[in-house]
This record gives C-alpha cells, sequence and structure tokens, in this order.
C-alpha cells in the first residue's frame, strides 16, 4: 500500500498577468507552499494558508537559485515511475489545474532542448533501458493506445476508421477497458514520437471538422510494456506487464467569464462535470483512508458518474502507482482557482493505492475466459440457440424451432455501441457477453507478428482517409500535410483568406473520380457541402494522364471564367468553380512537365511572363476572371458609381449651402427687426404703463393718448434716452444667463480635475471693475467698452462680468479666467484626459514646467500676493495744509486686511526729514490734458443732469432746490460761491508754475502673520506704469507696526488736468506680501473670515412658486402683458381645519416663525377629514368684486422647500371638492372679505409623506391654487401659496414646538391658527393681453447646472454657484462703495479738524465756509465728492448763508405741479387751470409714484397761497369727531365704466428685515375710536396687529401708495402731541406715539426723507437765535473796545 505522490508546480507570470500589474501569492520553503490572500489585510490568521506536499517546484523567475526545470521534474517523478512500470506496477501520472497553469507544459515539453516534458523523457529512457538490458532471455514489447474523452464521449485518435463513440466496458479482472480501442505495437521512441504527433493532428483535423478544441477534451496516452523472460533452469517463460497511463486533463473554465452559449456552454458544461467528477472520487477516497479499519459501513465511491473517472479507476485508489502535478498560477488575480487547485491536491494526498507486481496474467486470464466462453456456449445451447462465427468476425446467433424445424435468422448484432435495451431478455445479454469474452481472446492470442501486420493495414486505412480529406502523407509516411505530389493530378483549394489558401488537396486517380455530397445514393470519391453543391455534381475522367470534367445535369461549373456545359479536358492550372463558394485550382504533374520541356531558350521572356501569371493565380484572380468573363466590368462600374456619387454630393452640398445662406440672411433680418422694434416698444411702453385709468377717455385712445401725440423736446428727449441706456446697465439678468449656460463646461472641468487627480478647483465668480477690485488685465480687455458720455448720459458704469475662480491649492494662488478661456482649457483638460499617459509620473515629459506652462490646469503664480489696496485723496494740497491719513487696507472681496499710515503734505520751501531707517526718493510727473478724465466716476460740470432728473425734473437752478428737496443740503449762497471761484486755483497752484508734494509712508499695522516681506506700491489711478515702491520689511507677526519710513517727493507741472486730479481722485496704495505657507501645501487656500450680509441681501427663503395646473382649465395661461390698469392690495388667511370631537372644523395649530420657509407650519393629525379655508380681505373697491371659487387644486407633495413645475404630471394633484363662497360682514371693520372652503380627502393623493406620521425633523410641503372668478374678468384669478406641516398620530396631543410659542398661549386662540400672505392684484385691460404688438418677447435660457456630466459622481456633491453668488456680489459691491465714501468722508473730517473748523460751529472764513459747502456737498451726492478748488475769497455776512422760508410765485407753483404731473406721468400741454384740475389730482394714481413728493414739498411757507396741495391731499374732513379732528379719508372715487379686465394675483415676499416695530394708538377714518396695536415696519408695508403676541396680520398699509403728513398745522388742528398721519388710496389713519424721542424714528422707519426734512428745519430754526446771539455778543465787544481805546 502506498499514498499518491503530489508535486506542486508554480509557473511564471504570463504576458495578461504582467499587463495588469498582477503580485505572486505563492512562497515554498522545501515541500510547503503558501498562498497569501490579497482580499484580506496582512499579518492576520487567514492572510495566509500553508499545504504540505511531497514536491513543491518553483519554476516562477529562471534567475532565482531555487528555480526547478524540467529535468529535475523528471527526475523526482518521471524515474521513479518509470523504476515502477520496470518492477511490473501499473504508472499513472496525470497533471491536473486551471486552464494556462502549465500542464501541458509539464507533461509534454516543447521540441527545444532541455525542455522536453514528462511523457517524452519517459518514452526515451524506457526504449534506452530496453535496449541496455535486451538479451536472449529476456524480451520486450511495448504498444499504445491514445484516445480522447469529449462531453463523456470516447474516440480513437490512432484509428480514424474507429469515427463513433467507444463503448466503455468493465471486466471483473481487466476493469474498466474501452472497448475497440487500437493498441499499436512499436519498437523505438521514433515510433511512439510519431504517433503522438499523428494522433495530434488527426484530432486537431477532427476537432476542426466537429467544432471541438483540444482544450475542451480530456486526452489519455496509455504504454503497455511487457518482459518476457525465458528461465533455462525450467525451461519457462514468465511475463510482467505493466499499464503506464499519462493523462492530460482539460482545464476548468466558468461559463459566466466565457461568455458561452448553445454547443460551448454544454461542452464547458461537460468538462466541469468530469472534474467535478473527479474531486468527489478524490474526496471519498481520502475519506476512506481517513476511516478507522473496524468500520463496518460500506463506502460509495462515485467513478460512474463520468467516462474519466471510470478509466481511471484502477489509478486512484487501486492497483496503481499514481502521481499528481497540480500546475498553479502565481498572479493574484487568479487567488480562488489557485486556492482550489491547492485544496484539491491536499485531498489528493491522502489517497492510499493497493498496487502488485502483474506477473502472468495473460496465461491466466485467457484460462479464465476460455472457461466463461464455453459456460455462455452451453447457457446458449439450453435455450436452443447456435452459436456460429461468421466471417467477418461477427457472432451471428441462429435459432431452431423444434416443431417447423426452420432456421429463424436473428439480426446481427454489428457493434455493441449502437445501444440496446437494457431491459431485453437474457438470451440477447448473454450472445453481448459472449461477443465481448471472444474478442477478448482473439486479442490476448493475437501473436507479436500478426500486431505488427495490423498496425500496417490501420496505417493504410489511415492515409486513405487522409485522402479523402484533402490531407496527403509523404512517402517516408511520418509527417501529415498538404503536399503536391509529382505524379498524380490534383485540386488545390483557392480561399478568399491568403491563409486558408491550398490546404486542401484532392487527388484525381486512375478512372471516374466523383465529386458531390455525402447525401448520394452511391458514394463520392470527393465529398463537398455548401449551397449550389448537388448530391452528384460532377465526375473527373483520368485516362493517361488526362483529365476530363463531365458535368451532371443542372449542375454549375465555371472553368477559367467559362460555365461549363458540355465535358471539357482540364489544363493544368485551369481555374475550376464548383458551384458558388468553391474555387481550385487543377494541376497535372505530367502535363507541366511536358510544357517546361518545350520552353527554349527564345522563350525565355515568355517564360517569365508565364511565371508572373503563375503568381498572380489566386482566388481573386478566379473572381474578376470570372466577372470578365460574364461582361461584368468591376472597376470600371465602382469608378463610374463613384463618379456619381460625387456629383450628387456636389450638388446636394451646393443647394444646402445656398439654402443656408438664404435662411442666415432672412434670420438676420428679422432679428435686426425685432430689435428695433423692441427697444421703440421699451421706451414707450415703460412710460405708457404709469398711466392711470383717468388718463383714457375712451376704449380707442390707447394709442392716442396725449403722451404719444407730444412732441418732445430735445432735453426731455436727451432724458428719455439716458433713462433707457441706464436701464441697459441692469445686467444681473444676463450675468444668471452666463451661469446657467456655463456650469456644464464647470462642472466638467471639476470633474475631470478629480479624475486626473489635479489639486485644482473651479467654481463661477462675479468681478466689477471698481477702486478696490480692478479687473485683471486679461479679464479687462474682454470687457465691452460703455458708450461715451453725451450731452444728457450719465457717466460709464462699471461692467459686471462672470469669471471663473480657478483655486490651486498645490501651489496656494488663486487665478481668474474669462469664459472663453475656460473653454479653451477645457479642450485641453479633455486632450490631456485621452491621453493620460503622456502627462504620467513616470513620464519624461513630468516636470515642473509641465506643471506650470504646459498643464492647463495651472497657471504661473506670483512669488509675492497683494494684501489689499488703500486709497488717499489729495485736497489738502489745494489749501495747502499737511494731513496723516490712516486708512484701511481692503482686500477685493471688501475685508478689511489692516491699516496703513501715511502722510500728505506740500512742499513749499526746502525741508528736510530725517528718519533712522527711512528711504527719500523724488520723481517728476507729467500730467497731460488727455489725463483729466478719470477711469472712475468723479464730479464734472454732467452731473446737473444726474441732479436735475433726482429731483424730478424741475427746470430750475439746482442749488435752490437742495434744501427744499433733501433737507441735507447748503444754502443758494456758499453754493454759487463755491461756483464762481471754482476755477481760481491758490498762489501755489498758478498754472504753467511747478509744485512739488511729499507722500511719506509711515506704518503698517493689523496684517496677518501668514505674510512675509510686506512691501507697498503706490501710483496715481491713470499712472501704473509709474510707481513707486517701497523696500521690503519683514512681518514679525508679533503685532507689531511694520515700519516703512517711505519718503517720496513728486514734483508735477501744474495743468488744469492736475488740479482737476487734486479735487477728485485720490492715490492707490497696494500693500503685498510673501505668503508665508507657500508654495505646495495642501492648506495654501486663502480662508477670507467676512461677516455674512445682511438679511436683506439675502434671497428668499423659498422661491414663490408656479401655480399648481389646474384639470378643469387646462395649460396655465401665459401672464399678461398689457398696461396695468389697477393695482390692489390683497391679504389673505390661510387656514386648515380638523374635524373636532363635537362635529364641527376647528383649525389646527400653526406654529408662526420668520425663520422658517413659509413663515408657518400646520400641525395635523394623521386619519382625520380636513378642510382648508382660505379668506380674501382688501379694500373696498367697485373694480373689485368676487363672484364665486372655480377649483381648488393641491399638488406638488414634497419634503423640501423647493419646487418644480415637473411634478404637476403626477397621480398627486388632486382637485378638491368646493364649498360655496360667501362674503362676510365683520362688525366694526368695512373692508371687503371673502371665504370659502374645501374638503381635503389627503389619502386621494397617493403620497406616502401625507398617508403616514411624519418622521423626527421631517417637513411636508405642498402648493395650493384657487382659480376664482371676478366680475368683468376674462379669466379667474389664481392665488397660489406654499404650506408647509408636520402630521402626528391621530391622538397625540399638538403645541408649538418653541418653548416662546408655548408660554404665550396664542395657539389656543382659533384666530391665531392661520397663514397669512400679501398679494398684489393687477388688473390689465383684456383687449390689449393677446396683442402681438404688446406681448412682450421671453427668453428661455438652459439651466445646465443640473446637467450631468461624466465624472461628476466624483465631485462629492460640489454644486456651481448661481443666484446666490449675485446676492453675495451685491453684497460685496455694497461693502466697497461703502468704503469708499467712509474713506471720502473721514478725509473730509480729518480736513476740516486740521482747518480748525470744527472748533468754531459758525464759520467766518472763506476756507472754512468752502470746507462745510464741501462736506454738504458730499453728504448729497454719495457717489461724487466736490471740493472747492481756491481757498481765496472774501468774507461775507454770515447771516446771507441760510435763507428763511420764502413765498413761491405763480411760476414757481406752475413748475412744482409740471414737475408733480411728469411724475405722475399725468401731464399734458393743454393743462387746465388749477380750478378744473381740482377732481382730476383727488385721488393719486394707482402707482403712486409721486405721494412722497407731494407731501415733502408742502411747508408752512404755503398756507396762505391758492396752491394748496396739502389740504387736497391731507386734510381731513371736518366733522364731528374727539378732539374735533378724524383721521383723514381719501377723496371719493367717482364710478368706473364697465370695462373687461385681465386679472394677475403675484405673492409679494416681505422683507425679513424690520425697520420699526412697536405699539401705537391708531385712529382709523370711520372708527369708533383709538386703538392700541401693534405695529411692524417691512418697508414697503406696515403691518397691524391687535397685540404684541398676536401672530397674524389683520392689516396692511403699502408705503409705496400712502402719503405721509407730519406738520405743525395738523398737531394744532388735532391738538394731540405726538401725531402723524398716512393716507393711502382707499382710507386714512392717524397714528400716534407713545412718547415724545419716538416720532422721529417711526418717521424715518416710515418715509425717512420726510424724517430728515424735518430734523433739517428744526436744526436750522435751532441755529437762528444762536447766529444773532453771536452777531450781537461781538458787536457789544466791539463797541466796548473802542470805548476802551478812547
Amino acid at each position: 500500500m502506498s499514498s499518491v505522490k503530489v508535486a506542486v508546480r508554480v509557473r511564471p507570470f504570463n504576458s495578461r498577468e504582467i499587463g495588469r500589474e498582477s503580485k505572486c501569492i505563492i512562497e515554498m520553503t522545501g515541500a510547503t507552499t503558501a498562498i497569501t490572500n490579497p482580499k484580506v489585510p496582512p499579518n492576520t490568521s487567514e492572510s495566509v494558508k500553508r499545504f504540505n506536499f511531497d514536491y513543491s517546484y518553483w519554476s516562477h523567475d529562471p534567475r532565482d537559485s531555487d528555480f526547478s526545470t524540467q529535468s529535475m521534474v523528471y527526475k523526482d517523478i518521471g524515474e521513479e515511475m518509470l523504476q515502477h512500470s520496470f518492477d511490473g506496477y501499473n504508472v499513472c501520472i496525470f497533471a491536473y489545474g486551471q486552464t494556462g497553469a502549465g500542464k501541458s507544459y509539464t507533461m509534454m515539453g516543447r521540441q527545444e532542448e532541455q525542455q522536453e516534458g514528462i511523457i517524452p523523457m519517459i518514452c526515451k529512457d524506457l526504449f534506452g533501458r530496453i535496449q541496455d538490458t535486451e538479451n536472449d532471455e529476456l524480451k520486450y514489447s511495448v504498444e499504445v493506445s491514445y484516445m480522447e474523452i469529449y462531453c463523456e464521449r470516447v474516440r480513437d485518435l490512432l484509428n480514424p476508421k474507429n469515427k463513433g463513440n467507444l463503448r466503455v466496458r468493465e471486466h471483473p479482472l481487466l476493469g474498466p477497458y474501452v472497448e475497440d480501442l487500437s493498441k499499436l505495437a512499436v519498437t523505438d521512441y521514433q515510433d511512439i514520437h510519431d504517433l503522438i504527433d499523428e494522433g495530434n493532428k488527426a484530432r486537431t483535423v477532427a476537432a476542426t471538422n466537429m467544432n471541438e478544441t483540444s482544450s475542451r477534451s480530456h486526452a489519455v496516452f496509455t504504454i503497455f510494456f511487457t518482459q518476457r523472460r525465458h528461465d533455462t533452469m525450467t525451461d519457462l517463460f514468465t511475463e510482467k506487464v505493466s499499464k503506464i497511463s499519462l493523462v492530460d486533463l482539460a482545464g476548468s473554465e466558468r461559463a459566466d467569464s466565457t461568455g458561452a452559449k448553445g454547443t460551448r456552454l454544454k461542452e464547458g458544461a461537460n468538462i466541469n462535470k468530469s472534474l467535478t467528477t473527479l474531486g468527489k472520487v478524490i474526496s471519498a477516497l481520502a475519506e476512506v483512508a481517513s476511516k478507522k479499519k473496524n468500520s463496518k459501513k460500506a463506502d460509495f465511491i462515485p467513478y460512474r458518474d463520468s467516462a474519466l473517472t471510470w478509466l481511471l479507476r484502477e489509478n486512484l485508489g487501486g492497483n496503481s502507482k499514481t502521481a499528481m502535478i497540480a500546475a498553479i498560477s502565481p498572479a493574484d488575480i487568479n487567488y480562488d482557482e489557485t486556492l482550489s487547485t491547492l485544496r484539491y491536491a491536499d485531498r489528493a494526498k491522502q489517497i492510499v493505492c493497493k498496487a502488485v507486481v502483474n506477473e502472468d496474467a495473460n496465461a491466466k486470464l485467457i484460462r479464465e475466459l476460455k472457461e466463461e466462453i464455453q459456460k455462455l456456449r452451453d447457457l446458449l445451447k439450453a435455450e436452443g440457440i447456435e452459436v456460429q462465427e461468421g466471417p467477418d468476425g461477427k457472432v451471428v446467433c441462429e435459432k431452431r424451432d423444434a416443431n417447423k424445424d426452420e432456421l429463424n435468422k436473428s439480426s446481427v448484432i454489428k457493434s455493441p455501441s449502437k445501444g440496446r435495451n437494457r431491459n431485453g431478455s437474457t438470451t440477447e445479454m448473454a450472445v453481448d457477453q459472449l461477443q465481448a469474452s471472444e474478442k477478448l481472446i482473439a486479442e490476448l492470442n493475437e501473436t507479436w507478428e500478426e500486431k505488427l501486420k495490423r498496425t500496417e493495414e490501420i496505417r493504410l486505412q489511415r492515409e486513405a482517409v487522409f485522402a479523402e480529406m484533402g490531407v496527403a502523407v509523404k512517402e517516408d509516411g511520418i509527417t501529415v500535410g498538404v503536399f503536391s505530389p509529382k505524379k498524380t493530378p490534383h485540386l488545390v483549394n483557392l480561399n478568399e483568406d491568403p491563409n486558408l489558401s491550398e490546404c486542401l488537396l484532392y487527388y484525381i486517380k486512375d478512372g471516374l473520380t466523383r465529386l458531390g455530397t455525402h447525401e448520394a445514393n452511391v458514394p463520392q470519391d470527393i465529398q463537398l457541402s455548401g449551397s449550389h453543391i448537388l448530391k452528384e455534381h460532377c465526375t473527373f475522367e483520368n485516362r493517361n494522364s488526362t483529365v476530363t470534367l463531365l458535368p451532371h445535369k443542372d449542375a454549375i461549373i465555371f472553368i477559367n471564367g467559362r460555365k461549363l456545359v458540355e465535358p471539357e479536358v482540364l489544363k493544368t492550372g485551369s481555374r475550376v468553380i464548383l458551384g458558388k463558394n468553391h474555387v481550385f485550382r487543377f494541376t497535372n504533374p505530367e502535363q507541366a512537365r511536358e510544357l517546361r520541356e518545350k520552353i527554349t531558350e527564345n522563350e525565355a521572356e515568355n517564360e517569365e511572363k508565364e511565371k508572373a501569371d503563375t503568381q498572380q493565380v489566386d482566388w481573386n484572380f478566379a473572381q474578376c476572371e470570372l466577372l470578365e468573363k460574364q461582361g461584368i466590368d468591376l472597376k470600371a462600374e465602382m469608378k463610374k458609381r463613384l463618379d456619381n456619387l460625387e456629383e450628387q454630393y456636389k450638388r446636394e452640398k451646393q443647394q444646402a449651402d445656398q439654402q443656408f445662406e438664404e435662411q442666415r440672411k432672412s434670420y438676420e433680418a428679422r432679428i435686426d427687426a425685432l430689435q428695433k422694434q423692441v427697444e421703440e416698444q421699451s421706451m414707450t411702453m415703460s412710460m405708457y404703463s404709469s398711466y392711470s385709468p383717468e388718463d383714457f377717455h375712451q376704449e380707442e385712445d390707447v394709442y392716442t393718448n396725449p403722451l404719444y401725440e407730444s412732441c418732445w423736446t430735445a432735453r426731455e428727449a436727451g432724458l428719455a434716452a439716458w433713462a433707457f441706456r441706464k436701464w441697459r446697465y441692469h445686467q444681473f439678468t444676463s450675468l444668471r444667463d452666463d451661469l446657467w449656460g456655463n456650469a456644464i463646461f464647470l462642472k466638467e472641468a471639476n470633474a475631470i480635475s478629480v479624475e486626473l487627480k489635479k489639486k485644482v478647483q473651479f467654481q463661477f465668480t462675479l468681478l466689477t471693475d471698481t477702486l478696490y477690485s480692478p479687473l485683471p488685465p486679461e479679464l479687462a480687455s474682454s470687457v465691452t467698452p460703455t458708450q461715451p458720455d453725451d450731452e444728457y448720459g450719465a457717466p460709464p458704469v462699471s461692467k459686471t462680468l462672470v469669471a471663473v475662480e480657478v483655486t490651486d491649492t498645490k501651489n496656494g494662488a488663486t487665478h481668474y479666467w474669462s469664459l472663453e478661456k475656460l473653454r479653451q482649457r477645457l479642450e485641453l483638460m479633455r486632450e490631456m484626459y485621452h491621453n493620460e499617459a503622456e502627462l504620467s509620473p513616470t513620464s519624461p515629459d513630468y516636470n515642473v514646467e509641465s506643471l506650470t506652462g504646459g498643464d492647463p490646469f495651472y497657471d504661473r503664480f506670483p512669488w509675492f500676493r497683494m494684501v489689499g489696496r488703500s486709497f488717499i485723496y489729495l485736497s489738502n494740497l489745494l489749501y495747502p495744509v499737511p494731513l496723516v491719513h490712516k486708512v484701511a487696507i481692503v482686500n477685493e472681496r471688501g475685508d478689511v486686511r489692516g491699516y496703513l499710515r501715511i502722510a500728505v503734505q506740500p512742499v513749499l520751501d526746502e525741508e528736510s526729514i530725517d528718519f533712522n531707517n527711512g528711504v527719500k526718493q523724488s520723481a517728476r510727473l507729467v500730467f497731460n490734458e488727455d489725463d483729466a478724465k478719470p477711469k472712475y466716476r468723479a464730479l464734472n460740470e454732467k452731473d446737473d443732469v444726474q441732479r436735475y432728473i433726482d429731483n424730478g425734473g424741475l427746470d430750475t437752478k439746482l442749488e435752490e432746490l437742495e434744501d427744499a428737496d433733501s433737507g441735507r443740503g447748503i444754502d443758494s449762497n456758499s453754493a454759487s460761491e463755491c461756483h464762481e471761484n471754482a476755477d481760481e486755483p491758490g498762489e501755489h497752484l498758478q498754472v504753467c508754475k511747478e509744485f512739488t508734494f511729499r507722500v511719506t509712508v509711515l506704518q503698517a499695522t493689523g496684517i496677518g502673520a501668514e505674510y512675509a516681506d510686506i512691501f507697498c506700491q503706490f501710483n496715481f489711478l491713470h499712472r501704473h506704469e509709474e510707481a513707486f515702491s517701497t523696500e521690503p520689511v519683514k512681518n514679525s507677526a508679533s503685532g507689531a507696526p511694520l515700519g516703512f519710513y517711505h519718503v517720496q517727493n513728486i514734483t508735477v507741472p501744474v495743468t488744469k488736468s492736475f488740479i482737476e486730479y487734486l479735487k477728485t481722485q485720490p492715490i492707490m496704495f497696494k500693500i503685498f506680501g510673501h505668503y508665508q505657507t507657500h508654495p505646495l501645501h495642501k492648506d495654501a487656500k486663502q480662508e477670507f473670515v467676512s461677516r455674512p450680509p445682511p438679511r436683506r441681501m439675502l434671497p428668499p427663503s423659498i422661491p414663490i412658486s408656479q401655480p399648481v395646473r389646474s384639470p378643469k382649465f387646462g395649460p396655465l395661461p401665459c401672464p399678461p402683458s398689457s398696461t396695468v390698469l389697477a393695482k390692489h392690495d390683497v391679504l389673505v388667511w390661510f387656514e386648515i381645519c380638523e374635524l373636532a370631537p363635537n362635529g364641527e372644523y376647528v383649525p389646527s395649530v400653526v406654529e408662526h416663525s420668520d425663520d422658517l420657509p413659509c413663515r408657518g407650519l400646520f400641525l395635523l393629525h394623521q386619519g382625520i377629514q380636513r378642510r382648508i379655508r382660505i379668506t380674501i380681505v382688501h379694500e373696498p373697491t367697485p373694480e373689485v368684486k368676487w363672484k364665486d371659487i372655480n377649483e381648488l387644486v393641491v399638488g406638488r407633495i414634497r419634503n423640501t422647500p423647493e419646487s418644480s413645475d415637473e411634478q404637476d404630471e403626477d397621480a398627486c394633484v388632486l382637485s378638491l371638492g368646493l364649498f360655496p363662497g360667501e362674503v362676510l360682514e365683520v362688525p366694526g371693520d368695512d373692508r371687503s372679505f371673502y371665504r370659502f372652503e374645501a374638503a381635503w380627502d389627503s389619502s386621494l393623493h397617493n403620497s406616502a409623506l401625507l398617508n403616514r406620521v411624519s418622521q423626527g425633523g421631517e417637513t411636508i410641503y405642498i402648493t395650493l391654487s384657487a382659480y376664482l372668478e371676478l366680475e368683468n374678468c376674462a379669466r379667474p384669478a389664481i392665488i397660489t401659496k406654499d404650506l408647509s406641516m408636520v402630521i402626528y398620530g391621530r391622538d397625540a396631543r399638538t403645541g408649538p414646538r418653541s418653548l416662546k410659542h408655548l408660554f404665550s398661549g396664542q395657539y389656543r386662540n382659533p384666530e391665531a391658527n392661520r397663514l397669512s400672505g400679501v398679494y398684489e392684484l393687477s388688473l390689465r385691460r383684456a383687449s390689449e393681453a393677446g396683442s402681438p404688438g404688446v406681448q412682450r418677447r421671453q427668453r428661455r435660457v438652459l439651466d445646465t447646472s443640473s446637467t450631468y456630466v461624466r465624472g461628476e459622481e466624483n465631485l462629492h456633491g460640489w454644486r456651481p454657484r448661481g443666484d446666490s453668488l449675485i446676492f453675495d456680489h451685491q453684497w460685496e459691491l455694497e461693502k466697497l462703495t461703502r468704503l469708499e465714501e467712509v474713506g471720502r468722508m473721514r478725509h473730509l473730517l480729518l480736513l476740516r479738524e486740521r482747518l480748525g473748523m470744527d472748533t468754531n460751529p459758525n464759520p467766518t472764513t472763506k476756507t472754512e465756509k468752502d470746507v462745510c459747502n464741501l462736506a454738504a456737498r458730499a453728504a448729497t451726492s454719495p457717489v461724487h465728492m466736490v471740493i472747492p478748488q481756491s481757498p481765496q475769497t472774501p468774507v461775507k455776512d454770515p447771516q446771507m448763508q441760510m435763507l428763511p422760508d420764502r413765498e413761491y410765485n405763480q411760476r414757481e407753483q406752475d413748475l412744482m405741479l409740471k414737475c408733480l404731473k411728469l411724475v405722475q406721468g399725468r401731464y399734458s400741454k393743454n393743462e387746465p387751470n388749477d380750478n378744473q384740475t381740482n377732481q382730476a389730482d383727488v385721488s393719486p394714481s394707482d402707482e403712486g409714484c409721486a405721494d412722497m413728493t407731494v407731501s415733502c414739498i408742502s411747508s408752512n411757507s404755503m398756507e396762505n397761497k391758492k396752491f394748496v396741495i396739502r389740504h387736497r391731499l391731507c386734510s381731513p374732513d371736518r366733522s364731528d369727531a374727539p378732539n374735533g379732528w378724524e383721521a383723514p379719508a381719501p377723496a371719493t372715487q367717482p364710478a368706473l365704466p364697465l370695462r373687461l379686465y385681465v386679472p394677475e394675483l403675484e405673492e409679494i415676499r416681505v422683507s425679513p428685515v424690520v425697520a420699526r416695530k412697536g405699539l401705537l394708538n391708531v385712529l382709523e377714518h370711520g372708527g369708533s375710536g383709538w386703538k392700541k396695536r401693534w405695529v411692524i415696519v417691512r418697508r414697503p408695508y406696515v403691518f397691524i396687529y391687535r397685540s404684541e403676541k398676536d401672530p397674524v396680520e389683520r392689516a396692511v398699509l403699502n408705503l409705496a401708495t400712502a402719503q405721509v403728513e407730519c406738520s405743525e398745522d395738523q398737531a394744532a388742528m388735532v391738538k394731540i402731541p405726538n401725531t402723524f398721519s398716512v393716507v393711502t388710496k382707499h382710507r386714512g389713519y392717524l397714528l400716534q406715539t407713545l412718547g415724545d424721542k419716538e416720532v422721529h424714528d417711526w418717521l424715518y422707519a416710515i418715509n425717512p426723507l420726510l424724517a430728515g426734512q424735518i430734523k433739517s428745519r428744526l436744526a436750522r430754526r435751532t441755529l437762528e437765535p444762536a447766529s444773532q446771539t453771536a452777531s450781537q455778543i461781538s458787536a457789544s465787544s466791539a463797541v466796548n473796545a473802542n470805548a476802551a481805546n478812547k
């Protein structure tokens, strides 16, 4: 007993594993093999598995010292097994492993030196030992067999005659064997080598014909080795017979990885079936060997489950010496297959075999077989059956009938392999067994000479079969292949593929050679298959080396391109086409030889030509010849067809170009026409829309109103053009278009950056050319220059553009790209992405230059980074006085990064200033006249037009209206003095003289520690190339000031442009520093910590949703664009009522908070019937009368605040059942109330959000739209509202979630459980709503921010910025504007202090008055700065600076009325007199554009005049009321004619900024008396609540259409202190504050302009007595001084 020898051999990496950069996971130490799991962390218990075998061969790296060669494997295994065979044992060697693991290399090897495998080495060594030991007493004989197991079928590879499936049988003594398997005798090693070679080639040929490959079958090569020894002493012959089985198993494979289907899938399944069965057998044998000996349970070994295991039964656990070689792969990608092979081999190591010496087996076997045959004959004879042997060796059975004495022939059993019925009679089984036994006896009794003879016969049969197949064998009988015979005529195939041409050869034998298919009745000598091949196609007749082709009827045959009809003699080289696919070349060696003998030397040229022609004869030549003979010129046809296609292409291209050019011209003309039409209409319709209904007297007067008929003056036309150009400067809509349209490019750039592992991020940013944030030079060139100033135009406005902020975290730098540059770089990024290997770290081009210059992701970064900018104004040089400034260092985002101390002083004489470590330099500059026009906005003479427009268009002097209009102006005398002396420079600033001033950079403080080597650079705004720079100063990060002490003397020839620059423009200081964390720091990106923008700059908490589409009304109507005839403010209350236990519907609890997206949250219960109640509140007006509610639609169920119109398509949209609407009468409130309800069954939405209890922290949002019908309206008005809610359990107690609302107890009040919304109802004329001339073109810009790009999932939620960027940029611009204004005002205050004006409240010198005028004028114009030009002016009486209130003459009153009418849009040339216009001016216009202006102009000086605007607009009616006064009431509105309107209801999102809130006493017109109410001002609305704890708005006042009045007349008339009135279009309110000091605060919150007027008037009245007292004191002092002198 011995166990199976198991060896493991690992091969080198193959090309596939090298390409995938696989790692070796196999380690071998002695006989131990270890495998590492690449999927498990190292140094764990499961990471390494170890196996012990008999041999472990390391054949991975030939350079290793432990490398195992083929000879080493043979010495360990092959020599031992060969010795066992000489000892008389059966031997078996089989190799196992996955496909491509090296099994065939180990078993067969290569045909090279030192590369042979185990099989050739065993065979060579076997015959070598035979030759050495054979003598007269010891003879050897060797037989071989070669079979293949494919799909559980056995085939003989050495005998082509046995084409069928050989049957595997089992004998009690011999065991399993293959019936009719050929055993061929061999005499030397060359015979075995030839048989293996022929078997492999026959196997390959058979595989080609039968769609089988060698890798899909098991091959078993068996050597029968017999030793015959003659004992001279006893004169007896003894034999030892051993069987050497060499098995090459098929590799295991997976169906999913190969993608096998159909037949291939079945083949793979059979391979896996046999290998699985082999594994089961090995496992079962291992379990048997490991069990105890006294185990009585019989073990079942599944040998018969597969033909492979059945034939190897004796080798596995039987009479055999067995060795197994497991071939494995070293790559980690094959870990699972390698581990399975090692486990396979480990189980096989436990198998125990019982091998015995096979001595005299034939004699014993023959005797036992003869006895068995005799028993079977006797058994058949007892049944009445006589058995005889036929002439062909077959067994013939004859059954004799005793009664009739007749012979009934039974069927001849030709072959057991045909199949038989196992349930047949015992007689048939006995005959079958008898036949098998006699075959065995005949085979055993066969002599050696007979075996050699039979081998020769089989060889001749094999050559004949090869000849039939077109495969010839050389005369030596060794080499198999395609060879051209020397005498026999033959056909050679021609194929379209040159590699397949001349691979088949068919002999034409003497006599007749038939050609057809295998289905013919008469066997055909040459069998072809395919279409157009008849069963009997043709016949070749060979007579005396002359071959004649005889076609059969209807056979398709072509010879040299001609169709064959009659028999024809073939000539050598003829092309024969059989059917339509089989092409052959006929060759007759005898005929060719005769032709060569006839060639003479003079015919050498013809010989070369014939040779050239012979070389060109192939499949293409035959096909072209066939087409040519049939009259088809292939080349000519192709050329003709190509010419036709080219001509057609040119013709179609010319037509397409012509159509494209025509369409382009047509579109350009239409675009130009539409552009002109839009420009004309946009200017006229903006004015036309401001008209009120009273301006149109008839329906047909729409296009003939006075505004269109009146002829504008040149000034008015200029003003209109200026307004149009100013409107064009509103550019944020186009900026949003750029953001949306280019978002996809930004996302693609970021995705490619992440995939290529670039440390660069791209994001949108907005850049505006301002003082603190000038555009980079490359971006400034791309900005379209604005139009130059004209007579009535404003100075150029800074352009805002969309740029890309490139954050380079690798180099710690930030760059700005234009959108065009982004697209250009994106093309390079795409190219780099497709050629990633070119810039890989292993590439030689990967260097620093590629990072900065060649890499499209990076730009060159500066060594020094700008910290910020500062600006110093030079107006102190006009006086001249020195000033020391401390200015803020501001970066481009408006954040203060530090402070800078600068001294500016004139140099009137030679001075010397010494600093310890300072630098003193001098320079000379020249200001040309071209430099007078600054880049940034400054004051000039054209600003009068701006001031003219800001003051309502009054045609009078600017200085005369500054005091009355703004309340912050100066007196006219001071202004006139400023203008009179504006062009008179001081003595030190005389033109053509030189002026020297000094700029000293002292210190810098507050600069962050991340900057080092700080230096300052300064220059004039228009002279960037002439900059002055300080020396760098180390930043020690200790907080100490950085001392520059740089003195720069600048000498300038005085010109008008230089004087203008001193008045208006500053010097720019730029501070630079070296970033300390630079370079290549991962956190080098600057993080600017800036305070957040105010709430008023933030976008609304939730976007206003579009109406939900109604199933009844269909698609939503287009928004009307006709003229607005009237506007009304509407207050809407929303309630969700739930069914209470008492059967009433009670409003659910609402949690109110401004921080919530919907400003309120409904707290609902699950599974309770609900109703939605909506109440509409507005002022009574004959234009708005609600008729009925048509539909209430609820949809867009979601859990996020944002909604989408696409959600209207789903099944969640539900139209609710309505209850009739009703008009409510509220006691004590004369407003209009309209209420309606609708039943809401939320389960019909089929939404899980509404059907279940809300999860923790989840909020549900819905959108409802109410379609209401109004009188005199063509279509319904739509109220749309977004509501948020939380659903609790049915029995849960609901209450506010915040303690503030919980303790207030307001939620218990039913009227507090409602949500309010403010809407604006616009009524438009229905006849114009659909007019194409009035509707404006709407642009739809594609939003690409949500479009998917490849690699977007790697961005981890990054999104391109959109509207929020615009809001943030507006806040940044506001910060920069404020900083600029603060810097300018700080300079003015510092100048005033330096001149000593703050200590003298009443200016006495011209210089002081100039500074006062300077500050006052700067306050009136926040964008400009006015500085007087000369301090030398005569001193005037200070009493002339302030003019008292004066009376207005008739002309001035007419001018003011004209201004009012122009602003209201109601002015015409033929204006009636004042008495006629009283009735028209009783009600202000619906737009309410000029109401505040009227109240501002009214003053005490107009009391006794006929032109009393205040009494017409603000005075209350006299009636019996408390204190003799009633709240102001608006004038009665006239009855309106019957018109058809188009309503539009738009929700107004109230500003979150609260200007003022508190308690006020309110007296309402028509009310019963004073009431204390809680009032909140959110401009432009004033909300009135019942109390401070009331969360619901009860009334709304629109300040845009209201007048505010606060005067002494009103206080005297009311006789109540601290009061002011607010009058709307429909009612008036008298409001009283609770304290004296609160009046100004409330007025400032409601109307800042009016509050400023009152405060300015009070200040002037306070200053008048003080100035008179001061003058009296100075006069008395002068008298006393004179008296004392006397």
